[in-house]
Protein backbone atom coordinates (compact mmCIF):
# COMPACT_ATOMS: atom_id res chain seq x y z
CA UNK A 1 0.00 0.00 0.00
CA UNK A 2 1.26 3.54 -0.91
CA UNK A 3 1.54 5.58 1.74
CA UNK A 4 0.37 9.09 1.49
CA UNK A 5 2.17 12.31 2.26
CA UNK A 6 3.49 12.87 5.80
CA UNK A 7 1.89 15.92 7.35
CA UNK A 8 4.49 17.78 9.16
CA UNK A 9 2.49 18.76 12.27
CA UNK A 10 2.93 22.65 13.71
CA UNK A 11 -0.08 22.89 16.06
CA UNK A 12 -1.24 20.00 17.52
CA UNK A 13 -4.35 19.40 19.81
CA UNK A 14 -5.25 16.66 22.22
CA UNK A 15 -8.62 15.82 22.93
CA UNK A 16 -8.16 13.41 24.91
CA UNK A 17 -8.79 12.56 28.52
CA UNK A 18 -5.00 13.45 29.95
CA UNK A 19 -4.99 16.29 27.37
CA UNK A 20 -3.07 18.78 29.73
CA UNK A 21 -0.55 15.90 31.21
CA UNK A 22 -0.48 14.66 27.53
CA UNK A 23 0.45 18.05 25.96
CA UNK A 24 3.44 19.05 28.52
CA UNK A 25 5.24 15.70 28.21
CA UNK A 26 5.19 15.71 24.32
CA UNK A 27 5.55 19.48 24.51
CA UNK A 28 9.07 18.62 26.23
CA UNK A 29 9.92 16.20 23.83
CA UNK A 30 8.81 18.26 20.57
CA UNK A 31 9.48 21.69 21.02
CA UNK A 32 8.94 22.94 17.45
CA UNK A 33 5.45 21.68 17.63
CA UNK A 34 3.06 23.66 19.63
CA UNK A 35 0.57 21.16 21.78
CA UNK A 36 -2.75 22.53 22.93
CA UNK A 37 -4.83 20.34 25.32
CA UNK A 38 -8.85 20.72 24.81
CA UNK A 39 -11.30 20.08 26.96
CA UNK A 40 -14.95 18.31 26.23
CA UNK A 41 -16.40 21.69 26.27
CA UNK A 42 -13.81 23.79 24.73
CA UNK A 43 -12.55 21.16 21.78
CA UNK A 44 -13.82 23.98 18.88
CA UNK A 45 -11.99 26.98 20.15
CA UNK A 46 -8.52 24.74 20.86
CA UNK A 47 -8.74 22.85 17.47
CA UNK A 48 -9.06 26.42 15.49
CA UNK A 49 -5.31 26.18 14.38
CA UNK A 50 -4.67 22.83 14.92
CA UNK A 51 -3.19 20.98 11.60
CA UNK A 52 -3.09 17.55 13.45
CA UNK A 53 -5.50 16.32 16.22
CA UNK A 54 -5.61 13.00 19.11
CA UNK A 55 -9.36 12.38 18.53
CA UNK A 56 -11.56 11.79 21.30
CA UNK A 57 -14.10 9.39 19.99
CA UNK A 58 -17.00 12.13 21.44
CA UNK A 59 -16.07 14.60 19.22
CA UNK A 60 -18.36 14.36 15.46
CA UNK A 61 -15.85 14.27 12.56
CA UNK A 62 -17.55 16.66 10.00
CA UNK A 63 -17.94 19.23 13.12
CA UNK A 64 -14.10 19.09 13.55
CA UNK A 65 -13.53 19.73 9.55
CA UNK A 66 -15.23 22.33 10.06
CA UNK A 67 -13.80 23.85 12.97
CA UNK A 68 -10.00 23.14 11.47
CA UNK A 69 -9.44 24.50 8.28
CA UNK A 70 -6.00 23.56 8.28
CA UNK A 71 -6.23 19.81 9.40
CA UNK A 72 -3.72 17.67 8.05
CA UNK A 73 -3.41 14.32 10.10
CA UNK A 74 -6.58 12.60 13.10
CA UNK A 75 -4.85 10.57 15.26
CA UNK A 76 -8.14 8.19 15.98
CA UNK A 77 -7.48 7.52 20.11
CA UNK A 78 -8.96 4.06 19.37
CA UNK A 79 -8.74 0.99 16.98
CA UNK A 80 -11.91 1.17 15.11
CA UNK A 81 -12.81 3.97 13.05
CA UNK A 82 -15.89 2.98 11.57
CA UNK A 83 -17.68 5.82 13.45
CA UNK A 84 -14.63 8.04 12.31
CA UNK A 85 -14.71 7.51 8.25
CA UNK A 86 -17.82 9.58 7.22
CA UNK A 87 -17.97 10.09 3.59
CA UNK A 88 -16.51 13.68 3.87
CA UNK A 89 -13.36 12.20 5.44
CA UNK A 90 -13.25 9.28 3.17
CA UNK A 91 -13.05 11.80 0.14
CA UNK A 92 -10.78 14.43 1.84
CA UNK A 93 -6.62 14.54 2.33
CA UNK A 94 -6.44 14.60 5.82
CA UNK A 95 -4.41 11.61 7.22
CA UNK A 96 -6.07 8.94 9.44
CA UNK A 97 -4.51 7.02 11.70
CA UNK A 98 -5.37 4.74 14.43
CA UNK A 99 -4.54 3.38 17.51
CA UNK A 100 -4.32 -0.23 16.25
CA UNK A 101 -1.92 -2.77 18.53
CA UNK A 102 -2.55 -0.64 22.16
CA UNK A 103 -5.51 -2.71 23.40
CA UNK A 104 -4.30 -6.05 22.39
CA UNK A 105 -3.45 -7.75 25.30
CA UNK A 106 -6.30 -6.36 27.02
CA UNK A 107 -8.96 -7.70 24.43
CA UNK A 108 -6.74 -10.89 24.25
CA UNK A 109 -6.89 -11.51 28.10
CA UNK A 110 -10.88 -10.79 28.00
CA UNK A 111 -11.88 -13.81 25.29
CA UNK A 112 -9.85 -16.25 27.21
CA UNK A 113 -11.56 -14.73 30.50
CA UNK A 114 -15.27 -15.06 28.61
CA UNK A 115 -14.25 -18.86 27.12
CA UNK A 116 -13.02 -19.56 30.89
CA UNK A 117 -16.00 -18.55 32.17
CA UNK A 118 -18.18 -20.98 29.91
CA UNK A 119 -15.48 -23.93 30.44
CA UNK A 120 -16.03 -23.45 34.25
CA UNK A 121 -19.64 -22.29 34.37
CA UNK A 122 -19.38 -19.31 36.03
CA UNK A 123 -22.69 -17.78 35.04
CA UNK A 124 -24.56 -20.56 36.36
CA UNK A 125 -22.45 -20.52 40.01
CA UNK A 126 -22.58 -16.63 39.96
CA UNK A 127 -26.16 -16.37 39.77
CA UNK A 128 -26.56 -19.84 42.42
CA UNK A 129 -24.35 -17.57 44.94
CA UNK A 130 -26.76 -14.70 44.39
CA UNK A 131 -29.63 -16.68 45.14
CA UNK A 132 -27.70 -18.50 48.51
CA UNK A 133 -27.61 -21.95 46.65
CA UNK A 134 -25.04 -24.25 46.95
CA UNK A 135 -25.50 -25.59 43.27
CA UNK A 136 -23.08 -27.75 41.07
CA UNK A 137 -23.68 -27.56 37.12
CA UNK A 138 -24.55 -30.98 35.47
CA UNK A 139 -22.19 -33.54 34.66
CA UNK A 140 -20.63 -33.01 31.20
CA UNK A 141 -20.81 -29.09 31.55
CA UNK A 142 -18.05 -28.41 32.70
CA UNK A 143 -15.33 -28.74 29.86
CA UNK A 144 -11.22 -28.61 29.52
CA UNK A 145 -9.64 -25.93 27.03
CA UNK A 146 -6.64 -28.22 26.45
CA UNK A 147 -7.11 -29.81 23.00
CA UNK A 148 -10.08 -27.78 22.18
CA UNK A 149 -9.76 -25.53 19.03
CA UNK A 150 -9.89 -22.06 18.57
CA UNK A 151 -10.65 -20.42 15.10
CA UNK A 152 -9.03 -16.86 15.51
CA UNK A 153 -11.69 -14.20 12.37
CA UNK A 154 -9.12 -11.40 11.46
CA UNK A 155 -5.24 -12.04 12.52
CA UNK A 156 -4.38 -8.28 13.00
CA UNK A 157 -2.53 -7.75 16.27
CA UNK A 158 -5.48 -8.34 18.53
CA UNK A 159 -6.28 -11.78 16.82
CA UNK A 160 -2.59 -12.85 16.57
CA UNK A 161 -2.10 -11.70 20.39
CA UNK A 162 -5.33 -13.90 21.36
CA UNK A 163 -3.96 -16.83 19.40
CA UNK A 164 -0.55 -16.67 20.78
CA UNK A 165 -1.91 -16.68 24.88
CA UNK A 166 -4.55 -19.32 23.96
CA UNK A 167 -2.34 -21.37 22.10
CA UNK A 168 0.52 -21.28 25.30
CA UNK A 169 -2.76 -22.91 27.37
CA UNK A 170 -3.14 -25.99 25.17
CA UNK A 171 -6.04 -24.69 22.58
CA UNK A 172 -5.08 -25.75 18.81
CA UNK A 173 -5.92 -22.38 17.22
CA UNK A 174 -6.80 -21.77 13.47
CA UNK A 175 -6.92 -18.52 11.97
CA UNK A 176 -9.19 -16.73 9.27
CA UNK A 177 -7.31 -13.83 7.17
CA UNK A 178 -8.73 -12.19 4.01
CA UNK A 179 -5.29 -12.43 2.82
CA UNK A 180 -3.29 -15.63 4.06
CA UNK A 181 0.26 -15.05 2.73
CA UNK A 182 3.03 -16.39 3.67
CA UNK A 183 3.55 -19.43 7.07
CA UNK A 184 1.30 -19.12 9.93
CA UNK A 185 3.36 -17.98 12.79
CA UNK A 186 4.09 -21.37 15.15
CA UNK A 187 0.86 -20.93 17.69
CA UNK A 188 -1.25 -20.83 14.24
CA UNK A 189 -2.02 -24.07 12.93
CA UNK A 190 -3.10 -22.82 9.35
CA UNK A 191 -5.16 -19.78 8.18
CA UNK A 192 -7.76 -20.10 6.05
CA UNK A 193 -8.78 -17.15 3.39
CA UNK A 194 -11.76 -15.35 3.84
CA UNK A 195 -14.21 -17.46 1.25
CA UNK A 196 -13.05 -20.46 2.98
CA UNK A 197 -14.46 -19.33 6.66
CA UNK A 198 -16.35 -22.02 6.28
CA UNK A 199 -14.35 -24.46 6.74
CA UNK A 200 -12.68 -23.39 9.37
CA UNK A 201 -16.00 -22.77 11.55
CA UNK A 202 -16.79 -27.16 10.82
CA UNK A 203 -13.86 -27.61 13.03
CA UNK A 204 -14.44 -24.83 15.79
CA UNK A 205 -15.15 -25.39 19.51
CA UNK A 206 -14.43 -21.47 20.03
CA UNK A 207 -14.81 -18.78 17.36
CA UNK A 208 -13.31 -15.45 18.04
CA UNK A 209 -14.12 -11.99 15.70
CA UNK A 210 -11.22 -10.05 15.86
CA UNK A 211 -12.43 -8.08 12.99
CA UNK A 212 -13.25 -4.42 12.16
CA UNK A 213 -16.64 -3.34 10.90
CA UNK A 214 -16.28 -2.73 7.01
CA UNK A 215 -18.73 -3.53 4.21
CA UNK A 216 -17.31 -6.92 3.80
CA UNK A 217 -18.10 -8.00 7.74
CA UNK A 218 -21.22 -6.23 7.88
CA UNK A 219 -23.37 -9.17 8.75
CA UNK A 220 -20.97 -11.85 8.34
CA UNK A 221 -22.56 -14.06 10.87
CA UNK A 222 -26.26 -14.63 9.62
CA UNK A 223 -28.07 -17.49 9.61
CA UNK A 224 -26.28 -19.08 6.77
CA UNK A 225 -23.03 -18.94 8.51
CA UNK A 226 -24.07 -20.09 11.70
CA UNK A 227 -25.43 -22.94 10.43
CA UNK A 228 -21.75 -24.13 9.43
CA UNK A 229 -21.06 -23.95 13.25
CA UNK A 230 -20.39 -27.13 14.80
CA UNK A 231 -23.29 -27.82 17.31
CA UNK A 232 -22.29 -26.54 20.78
CA UNK A 233 -19.69 -23.92 19.89
CA UNK A 234 -19.08 -20.64 21.54
CA UNK A 235 -18.77 -17.40 19.81
CA UNK A 236 -16.91 -14.60 21.30
CA UNK A 237 -17.37 -10.70 19.55
CA UNK A 238 -14.81 -8.16 20.08
CA UNK A 239 -14.89 -6.54 16.67
CA UNK A 240 -18.29 -4.48 16.27
CA UNK A 241 -21.38 -5.30 16.83
CA UNK A 242 -23.07 -5.37 13.72
CA UNK A 243 -20.72 -8.05 12.24
CA UNK A 244 -23.74 -10.22 13.74
CA UNK A 245 -26.82 -10.72 12.81
CA UNK A 246 -28.39 -10.63 16.52
CA UNK A 247 -31.86 -11.73 15.45
CA UNK A 248 -29.46 -15.06 14.21
CA UNK A 249 -27.68 -15.46 16.82
CA UNK A 250 -31.10 -15.37 18.78
CA UNK A 251 -32.22 -18.40 16.82
CA UNK A 252 -28.46 -20.30 16.64
CA UNK A 253 -28.73 -20.27 20.86
CA UNK A 254 -32.53 -21.65 20.38
CA UNK A 255 -31.72 -24.52 18.54
CA UNK A 256 -28.06 -25.60 20.59
CA UNK A 257 -26.09 -24.77 17.41
CA UNK A 258 -24.08 -21.84 19.90
CA UNK A 259 -24.09 -23.61 23.12
CA UNK A 260 -22.72 -19.60 24.67
CA UNK A 261 -22.18 -16.09 23.73
CA UNK A 262 -19.53 -13.27 24.72
CA UNK A 263 -20.62 -10.21 23.45
CA UNK A 264 -18.67 -6.92 24.11
CA UNK A 265 -19.87 -5.77 21.32
CA UNK A 266 -23.61 -5.11 20.01
CA UNK A 267 -26.20 -3.28 17.61
CA UNK A 268 -26.80 -1.03 18.75
CA UNK A 269 -24.64 0.29 21.40
CA UNK A 270 -26.60 -0.05 24.41
CA UNK A 271 -28.36 -2.85 23.77
CA UNK A 272 -31.82 -1.92 24.41
CA UNK A 273 -33.62 -3.02 27.30
CA UNK A 274 -35.75 -5.34 25.77
CA UNK A 275 -33.34 -7.32 23.98
CA UNK A 276 -33.73 -11.06 24.02
CA UNK A 277 -29.76 -11.12 24.85
CA UNK A 278 -30.22 -9.37 28.20
CA UNK A 279 -31.91 -12.33 30.08
CA UNK A 280 -30.32 -15.41 27.65
CA UNK A 281 -28.48 -17.58 30.48
CA UNK A 282 -25.95 -18.56 27.80
CA UNK A 283 -24.96 -14.61 26.69
CA UNK A 284 -22.35 -12.97 28.66
CA UNK A 285 -22.53 -9.46 27.96
CA UNK A 286 -19.73 -7.19 28.85
CA UNK A 287 -20.48 -3.89 27.93
CA UNK A 288 -17.35 -2.75 25.24
CA UNK A 289 -14.91 -3.33 28.16
CA UNK A 290 -12.75 -5.40 26.42
CA UNK A 291 -10.31 -2.99 25.59
CA UNK A 292 -10.16 -1.05 28.93
CA UNK A 293 -6.58 -1.22 30.79
CA UNK A 294 -4.66 0.94 33.13
CA UNK A 295 -2.18 0.75 30.71
CA UNK A 296 -3.74 2.04 27.29
CA UNK A 297 -3.42 5.78 28.21
CA UNK A 298 0.62 5.31 28.27
CA UNK A 299 0.59 2.83 25.12
CA UNK A 300 -1.70 5.28 23.23
CA UNK A 301 0.86 8.55 24.59
CA UNK A 302 3.97 6.41 23.15
CA UNK A 303 2.17 5.85 19.46
CA UNK A 304 1.20 9.45 19.28
CA UNK A 305 5.22 10.46 20.51
CA UNK A 306 6.79 7.30 17.67
CA UNK A 307 4.13 8.82 15.48
CA UNK A 308 5.18 12.54 15.11
CA UNK A 309 8.84 11.81 15.57
CA UNK A 310 8.09 10.00 12.15
CA UNK A 311 6.32 12.90 10.94
CA UNK A 312 9.07 15.26 11.55
CA UNK A 313 11.64 13.02 10.10
CA UNK A 314 9.22 12.68 7.11
CA UNK A 315 8.96 8.11 7.84
CA UNK A 316 5.95 6.66 6.74
CA UNK A 317 3.90 6.85 10.28
CA UNK A 318 2.15 3.92 11.80
CA UNK A 319 -1.07 2.92 11.55
CA UNK A 320 -2.39 4.57 8.55
CA UNK A 321 -5.71 3.64 7.95
CA UNK A 322 -6.96 2.60 4.12
CA UNK A 323 -9.94 5.05 4.09
CA UNK A 324 -11.66 3.36 1.44
CA UNK A 325 -10.87 -0.63 3.27
CA UNK A 326 -11.94 0.60 6.37
CA UNK A 327 -9.22 -0.15 8.55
Amino acid sequence: MSHPPVPIPKVFALTNRRAEQDALSLQASFPSVRFVPASREGWRVAVKEADAVLLNWEIPVDELLDRAPALKWIQNEGAGVDHVLTGRLRTNDVVLTNTAGVHAVPIAEHVLGLIFAFARQLPDLGRAQAKHQWWRPAPGKIFELQGQTLVVIGLGRIGLTLAQKAHGLGLRVLGVRRNPKGEPPAFVERIYPIDQINDSLAQADHVALCLPLTAATHGLFDDTRFSHLREGSHIYNVGRGAIIDQAALHRALESGRVAGAGLDVTSPEPLPAESPLWADPRVIITNHTSGDSSKNADRILELVRDNIARALRADPLHNVVNKQEGY
